[in-house]
């Protein structure tokens, strides 16, 4: 109810602030200008970011529960970066694609994860996996880089997204939402190891598949949208336990989806307001928020 609360007053403010202030009062007497506004740029962006940080938080915990690993999430494996790469490539030689660019990048999302899954994904130990992620993740980060200064393209931001994009996400959402309640009630059967579910005859591989696909669909579609936000998604999660310790994984989607509405839509609204009327990147704010909250998991774990 707190994390709800808070959320319902962050958008509140998010609606009202930014390089342009809206009037609580213009809005409820109907002023034109205050409604083209929010209509046209206020709404989308605020959709995007409760919509995107939450399936930021789901796909993070999936990751980390069919994976048994605290420490992952889709950035840490590269497939924001290789999502956001293969999308500005396709853009590239497909132009008329580019208002399609949320629902590709979902796209390459499950294609990179599945990849990723056949063969990188070998019983690697934890710190394995992240080493090898973050370089997959630097290499193609470069090749973003010179995709976008030798081409011209420039990369997503929340300040560029308009209504299209934000359907595209929620036609992404809720594709993503009827792939789980396929695999929900298996979900609990990942707190056993392998040879546990293979005496149990649970079809593990192929739960596993399709949690990737909706782990994959999720981190491109909002990678489309938002660009690569490094290491939410398994700060996350965390948070949420760390609020609950005693409680399940399935139980923690909710307080882990609300954390991240919160943090990523505060997170915009400081990006449009702290030095107004320039603009930060959204990303960047979170960076520097889930970058020291990751070092002390990574200090936690080597403890």
């Amino acid at each position: 109810m707190i994390l709800a609360a808070a959320l319902i007053i962050s958008i509140g403010a998010a609606l009202l602030l930014g390089s342009t202030h809206l009037s609580l009062t213009a809005l409820l007497q109907g002023h034109s200008d205050a409604w083209q506004l929010a209509i046209n740029y206020r709404f989308p962006r605020i959709i995007v970011a409760v919509v995107g940080g939450a399936m930021i938080g789901m796909s993070g915990i999936l990751l980390q529960l069919v994976l048994r690993n605290h420490l992952v999430d889709a950035s840490i494996l590269g497939i924001m970066n290789g999502s956001q790469f293969l999308t500005l490539c396709i853009i590239v030689m497909l132009p008329f694609l580019t208002n399609a660019n949320v629902i590709i990048a979902g796209i390459c999302g499950v294609i990179l994860l599945l990849i990723w899954r056949l063969c990188i994904l070998k019983q690697r130990s934890t710190m394995q996996l992240i080493l090898v992620g973050i370089a997959t993740a630097m290499t193609f980060q470069s090749l973003t880089q010179l995709t976008t200064t030798g081409f011209g393209v420039p990369l997503p931001s929340l300040s560029t997204v308009t209504w299209s994009q934000t359907w595209q996400l929620l036609v992404m959402l809720v594709i993503g939402i009827m792939l789980l309640i396929l695999v929900w009630p298996n979900l609990k059967y990942f707190a056993l190891n392998s040879e546990q579910l293979r005496l149990l005859k649970v079809p593990e591989s192929r739960m596993l598949y399709l949690v990737l696909a909706i782990v994959g669909l999720w981190s491109g579609a909002v990678t489309g949208l938002l660009g690569v936000i490094f290491f939410l998604g398994a700060v996350l999660p965390q948070i949420s336990r760390l609020m609950a310790p005693q409680a399940k994984a399935q139980a923690l989607f909710l307080p882990t989806s609300l954390w991240g509405s919160l943090l990523l839509l505060n997170a915009d609204t400081i990006a449009r307001t702290v030095v107004a009327p320039t603009e930060l990147p959204a990303s960047a704010v979170l960076l520097a928020i889930s970058g020291p909250l990751f070092i002390l998991l990574l200090i936690k774990g080597g403890r």
